[in-house]
């Protein structure tokens, strides 16, 4: 008797299916090379900047309402819509930085190490003197505009730090991210504690915190930090692939 005719495909498919189960070979289990990620400069380059730009970005995002109402005098519902100035200017710098980036690679006008290294050292080092600038404005418009500089080019600047991962470790990216994006996530509670500490400390000692002398270290840290994790990227950061 003949078998059904949508039996033989099937059967078909059965048998090839055995005869190649010998030759099946397992997928190979990539080995993550911790070593050399924990003890590679560039790796550290990104995991530095990255806790900088989370450590002014949460200070900023934390303090700088504070800094309003006591510093300035000012109540944040006087602000109006100008209050969304600083981070609506990061969404643009963020589109800047990856349309420049994007044009200087691929027209080859610069090298992807030197592309990075541009942008995050124009964007950080731009950040630290608008920081620094902050305090020296007593008027709502100038902290507004100074703060709005300051997280706009800290923006542009992740068009080197924040996708160099993909440049140096391809295969291990989302290693390499997840390692600096603790790294930013630790800043934030860093950032955000120390400027309390600061402020409390400030108060403590009987100091004016309506003034902005008050408030400048609260700023210049993270400027400092800016300016220098810019020269640490220019000095250790590649865009060449150094995990294979």
């Amino acid at each position: 008797m003949d078998l059904p005719k949508m039996a033989m495909p099937k059967m078909a498919s059965r048998d090839m299916i055995k005869a190649q189960a010998g030759g099946v070979v397992a997928p190979r289990t990539v080995k993550i090379p911790w070593l050399r990620i924990i003890f590679s400069l560039p790796v550290w380059a990104i995991v530095v900047n990255n806790f900088t730009f989370h450590y002014a970005l949460y200070v900023l995002m934390n303090w700088l309402p504070t800094y309003f109402e006591l510093g300035l005098q000012r109540s944040l519902q006087d602000m109006g819509s100008s209050k969304m100035l600083p981070y609506f200017n990061m969404f643009i710098f963020s589109n800047i930085g990856g349309v420049v980036a994007d044009h200087l690679i691929t027209r080859r006008i610069l090298s992807v190490t030197n592309t990075r290294k541009v942008l995050n050292t124009i964007g950080f080092v731009v950040s630290a003197f608008a920081l620094m600038a902050l305090p020296l404005f007593s008027t709502p418009s100038g902290t507004v505009v100074c703060s709005a500089v300051s997280l706009g080019f800290l923006a542009l600047g992740r068009a080197g730090f924040a996708v160099n991962h993909m440049d140096v470790a391809p295969k291990f990216a989302g290693i390499v991210m997840g390692v600096s994006n603790t790294a930013g996530t630790l800043a934030g509670i860093v950032g955000v504690g120390l400027t309390g500490n600061i402020l409390e400390a400030a108060k403590a000692s009987n100091k004016d915190l309506t003034s902005s002398e008050t408030w400048k270290i609260v700023f210049f840290i993270p400027a400092y930090l800016c300016i220098f994790s810019s020269v640490i990227f220019l000095i250790f950061s590649t865009g060449e692939k150094i995990f294979e």
